[in-house]
């Protein structure tokens, strides 16, 4: 679990990034065929950059790390449920692959900012 963070800060990071992913969602599903770029990059560093920032510096790595994992795992299930919906057919920015593959690979890119911000700001 959690070391020596209320859980309550991890909720409020979760909260929003839930927020976020549930408006790209449903933005996605009213403008089909749109692609929202930045969507799951979004969703994957506010989850932890909201928790650094909310555990005033006194976040572990290991707890960075959880907070990290999960923002991109919401980005993903993001993804995931677009590509069941049939929604994410829309252009990619990368030279290759479509929009799912521009999903995954944003979300990753996503969360590794988050971390990194989230570590400097410990730091």
């Amino acid at each position: 679990m959690l070391t020596n963070i209320p859980i309550s800060r991890f909720r409020r990071a979760a909260s929003f990034s839930t927020g976020l992913a549930v408006l790209w969602i449903v933005l996605a599903l009213i403008r089909t065929g749109t692609t929202f770029h930045l969507a799951p990059a979004l969703v994957a560093v506010v989850f932890p950059v909201t928790f650094a920032y909310d555990s005033d510096g006194k976040a572990s790595t290991r707890d960075l790390g959880v907070a990290t994992l999960a923002g991109l795992g919401l980005a993903l299930l993001g993804t995931l449920i677009l590509t069941v919906a049939g929604e994410l057919t829309g252009p990619s920015l990368l030279p290759f692959g479509g929009a799912v593959t521009e999903s995954v690979v944003f979300a990753i890119a996503g969360a590794a900012t988050g971390f990194v911000i989230g570590a400097v700001r410990r730091a």
